[in-house]
């Protein structure tokens, strides 16, 4: 009778050791669901925070370009819209003139850059659709007649 009993007392201390992995597997389960929860709650961000655009390519900027008579004032780097697009002028290089088109209807983020010989802007240009001549530039700043 001694031995039935030591035996009974082994099989109900070896179900207390199996219980150890049930209790470690809920345990992790509720870390991992809680952790889940909290990243949903706390760690996301607004998709609106990535397609903002930078402060320099803003297209409702009035300060830089002074617009009279379909003649622009364009700073360097800095943005004009005209009609569907945004033009911004990125300064002379080896005596040609840089600047980007920003097609809005196509990439309002993908600039076109567009180099032209400063002879040839004096005469007009095209950029896309639109038609330009240069007035006057320098490395700073540049002014643009529209021709239509």
């Amino acid at each position: 009778m001694n031995v039935a009993l030591k035996r009974k007392v082994l099989t109900v201390n070896d179900d207390r050791e199996s219980k150890w992995p049930a209790i470690v597997f809920f345990v992790t389960s509720g870390l991992f669901f809680f952790g889940c929860v909290w990243y949903l709650y706390a760690g996301t961000v607004n998709p609106e925070y990535y397609w903002q655009t930078p402060p320099g390519q803003s297209m409702d900027q009035t300060e830089p370009c002074l617009k009279k008579n379909n003649r622009f004032l364009l700073k360097k780097n800095q943005a004009v819209r005209v009609d569907d697009a945004r033009l911004v002028y990125r300064g002379t290089q080896n005596g040609t003139l840089v600047m980007d088109l920003f097609v809005l209807a196509l990439d309002p983020h993908y600039g076109y850059v567009h180099r032209i010989d400063q002879k040839q802007a004096h005469q007009g240009f095209s950029m896309g659709e639109y038609h330009f001549q240069v007035l006057v530039a320098s490395d700073e700043k540049i002014s643009l007649k529209r021709l239509f």
